[in-house]
């Protein structure tokens, strides 16, 4: 292992282009009283990982999978260096409509397609390609962009994971990231993360053919790893957690809540701005896509106490940015601490 700054990293040679599932065991200085959550025996998500593994189908537990307290299912890293660069042709455009011409469809890509109603073939139900297959009834509509519920790795079942009201529920929405970089793997064709993140590429590519531009509904202002009392040690909680999320250390330390889901990413801390950034630019430059929803973005502008900033730093990058600031943005102004300001 190696240090640069303030950040570790390993290079390993003679690894597969392809295949290889990876995390980390983190171990530190600091106990809970420091606001650190160190546990040793979780294997954490790298939280740049490209694309992410852990559950081939919808729904549907692994035989490994564990569902207990912290711990939950297992999740990997991973890649693929060995497939062609996806084919966006020879006379691809995206299409240059203007925000205050948008006439946007918002959906979730899985309940839009999932039931036999919808007139999709059942093996490309719920998933981005059965999306793809309703590109005719979009635009019969006069619709020009659609407004993708959240698209990043997430868990559906994270409700199971203890004893609550809404444990036999199922997370449709996925409000909820654990990744903030890999396109949901399950709404795939159930051939991998790889192929998902092809399938994610090529929903695209038809819809800015048909004229239909994709704007993504992003959610920044906290992860799938919740609170103390119900803990999921997925990632940033057990990397660093004071650097990741706000934490009031006046009295016992704690997360601070302003999302109303356990934890509020400390969006203007220097390292978790530049991991925001580069989330947002992956998704405009390697998957084309043509803006974006922030969800409660008001959370985005206060700073690593939850104090509001007058000029937060995450939201000056983005406005002065080469890519983002030439792309749709649309904030959700308000979070649970009534802020409502963007």
């Amino acid at each position: 292992m190696n240090k640069t700054g303030d950040v570790w990293h390993v290079a390993l040679e003679g690894l597969p282009g392809s295949g290889v599932l990876y995390g980390y065991r983190v171990l530190g200085q600091g106990g809970w009283d420091t606001g650190y959550r160190w546990d040793s025996k979780s294997i954490l998500l790298d939280p740049r990982a490209p694309l992410v593994a852990g559950r081939d189908k919808w729904g549907v537990r692994e035989p490994l999978e564990r569902f207990e307290l912290n711990r939950g299912s297992q999740w990997w890293g991973t890649f693929d260096f060995d497939s062609p660069p996806f084919d966006w042709g020879a006379d691809y455009q995206r299409p240059a409509t203007h925000l205050k011409d948008l006439v946007i469809y918002e959906m979730a890509v899985r309940s839009f397609t999932a039931a036999a109603s919808s007139g999709v073939a059942e093996e490309r139900r719920g998933t981005y390609l059965g999306l793809v297959d309703k590109i005719p009834h979009l635009t019969s509509l006069g619709v020009n962009a659609v407004e993708l519920l959240p698209v990043f790795e997430y868990d559906e079942l994270e409700l199971q994971r203890w004893r609550n009201p809404r444990e036999h529920m199922v997370n449709i929405w996925g409000y909820s990231h654990m990744s903030f970089f890999a396109p949901m793997s399950r709404f795939g064709r159930g051939e991998g993360p790889a192929a998902a993140a092809r399938d994610f590429k090529t929903m695209v590519k038809e819809l800015h053919s048909a004229g239909i531009q994709v704007i993504l509904d992003v959610v920044y202002n906290h992860t799938a790893e919740l609170d103390d009392k119900h803990p999921y040690t997925i990632s940033f909680r057990g990397i660093d957690s004071v650097t990741y999320y706000m934490v009031d250390t006046s009295q016992y330390v704690q997360l601070i809540n302003y999302s109303g889901c356990g934890n509020t990413v400390n969006a203007n801390h220097p390292v978790v701005k530049q991991l925001i950034i580069d989330s947002l630019v992956n998704f405009v430059e390697e998957y084309h896509v043509d803006g974006f929803r922030f969800d409660l973005a008001s959370c985005l502008c206060r700073d690593s106490k939850g104090h509001p900033m007058p000029a937060p730093p995450l939201i000056r990058e983005i406005a002065k940015h080469p890519v983002l600031s030439k792309v749709h943005l649309i904030a959700e102004p308000w979070d649970l601490g009534m802020y409502q300001e963007v």
